[in-house]
């Protein structure tokens, strides 16, 4: 976002659509943005870090794999353009964490991604198929021309690689370097940058001091390795976040709001106040809690209650915001706004479910960055080593540490597994609170639950026909039309 857009959100109106208020008393706000740029537990602590650095920022809870932060912050202190520019100086830019501005960035991502995994993939394939002569001629069966050729072709073709598919690792491993911080992409792109160069120097230079082999193969084919691994990555967090997107896009942009002189205006639903009566028509959802004043219908509430029946509704009764109007026009007073509404607490708490780490990600980011520093630290003591002989095998030892140690499964590999059973959970409308709940469910052998609704389906179902005795079950269902 921009200077001016990050400006716009320090009005309470802007800022009121992504987060709600922890304490009147000491004017504090837990908010929840989207964070970009994160794929370990190191950039976890990298955000945190940057938020907690701004004055007013009492707290900051991040999730790498869900790439959600919660940041509990003063209005009296400090304003969200404070705390997001902070996020954008330490190289993680920020979204608020609404519809609007999520789906765009997503998809944005999504796309961007996808072309930088195609393009490692199509140049994989044509360096592997230049490199493969190498691997089965016999001495003598190539010239040192042709060697060279297909040398050259290969250095051309993982250029793209080099400079658009794997800029992310690049361009955040240089960040990193600038803040003296570290993640996990530090490691990766210095096995990247080195192999570059040493391959470079071997085909500019074959009887060089970095010897004469190339591995522009295994270059491209690891970026597109890590790339893949993003992807799914990226598909898998989409798929689970769907869950949370779908309850947010309930909410109608725009309602009926009737005015006192009788006449209708379709407004913001953020421009309703307390008071406002408004005409829901059928096939829309209720903006807000409230109370019908006029009409009589039924709601779907099955996502927000579980109650799998539509639930009629007339004078006087009491409508949840997010919950559909299905049968006919009705007026409504509005009694409950925002963060107030029961929608509005269900979304909050899926989005801290979300945010919350279970036990065993807590330990990965207290490990994450020594394990990196080890990780460093043991690439260039192997290149020690080993530099007295062959300097171009001393810097491939190095490299094959900083790779093999790459330490994706310690980062991702558990919040991952947490994220995506969430998520399932909430397609089938158990909504998680705590991750620790889902760590203790094989120590469980007993499940009580307080009504039948919490068992039902959100659509109804015919489970049996009874025929009365002389009738067959085609005739009883042609008598009941």
């Amino acid at each position: 976002m921009n200077s001016a857009s990050l400006i716009g959100l320090d009005e309470p109106t802007e800022w009121e659509k992504f987060s709600h208020v922890v304490s009147d008393a000491n004017h504090e706000w837990e908010s929840h943005v989207v964070v970009e740029g994160m794929h370990c537990a190191a950039c976890a602590i990298n955000v945190e870090k940057a938020l907690k650095s701004v004055k007013g920022v009492t707290n900051a809870e991040v999730n790498a794999t869900s790439k959600r932060a919660r940041i509990t912050w003063s209005s009296d202190i400090t304003k969200p353009s404070a705390w997001m520019e902070a996020l954008d100086v330490a190289g993680y830019p920020a979204l608020p964490a609404n519809e609007i501005f999520n789906l765009d960035a997503r998809r944005k991502s999504q796309r961007l991604m996808l072309w930088r995994l195609l393009v490692a993939g199509f140049c994989m394939m044509q360096v592997m198929m230049y490199a493969y002569p190498s691997y089965i001629a016999s001495v003598g069966d190539m010239t040192m021309d042709i060697k060279n050729l297909l040398r050259w072709a290969s250095w051309l073709l993982t250029l793209p690689v080099m400079f658009f598919s794997a800029s992310p690792f690049l361009s955040n491993a240089l960040h990193d370097i600038k803040k003296r911080q570290m993640s996990m992409d530090l490691p990766v792109a210095l096995g990247i940058v080195i192999t570059f160069l040493v391959s470079t120097a071997a085909t500019f230079e074959p009887n060089g001091w970095w010897g004469s082999e190339v591995y522009f193969d295994s270059l491209t084919m690891f970026v597109f390795f890590l790339l893949t691994g993003r992807w799914l990555e990226l598909r898998m967090r989409n798929r689970t976040s769907g869950a949370l997107d779908v309850l947010m896009r309930r909410l109608p942009s725009s309602v009926e709001r009737i005015q006192s002189d009788g006449s209708i205006e379709r407004v913001a639903v953020s421009r309703l106040k307390l008071g406002d009566v408004v005409r829901v028509l059928p096939g829309e959802a209720f903006p807000a809690d409230g109370v019908i004043l006029s009409g009589e219908t039924r709601a779907d509430e099955a996502l927000l209650t579980g109650e799998s029946k539509p639930v009629p509704k007339m004078l006087g009764q009491q409508v949840i915001a997010g919950s559909y109007n299905l049968m006919a026009p009705v007026h409504m007073s509005v009694d409950q706004l925002g963060a107030e509404t029961r929608y509005a607490q269900i979304v909050n708490l899926m989005e801290r479910a979300s945010v919350e780490k279970p036990r065993l990600a807590l330990l990965a980011d207290r490990i994450a960055q020594p394990f990196l520093w080890f990780v460093l630290v043991a690439a260039f003591g192997s290149a020690i080593v080993l530099w007295s002989g062959d300097h171009g095998r001393a810097l491939m030892v190095a490299v094959s540490v900083l790779i093999v140690t790459c330490p994706c499964a310690l980062s991702l590999a558990t919040p991952a597994a947490m994220i995506t059973i969430s998520g399932a959970l909430a397609r089938r409308g158990v909504l998680v609170r705590r991750m620790q709940a889902l760590e203790a469910l094989t120590k469980i052998d007993t499940v009580v639950f307080d009504k039948t609704g919490t068992l039902s389906q959100e659509g109804m179902s015919i489970g049996q026909i009874r025929v009365k005795e002389g009738f067959d079950m085609n005739q009883a269902l042609n008598i009941a039309g």
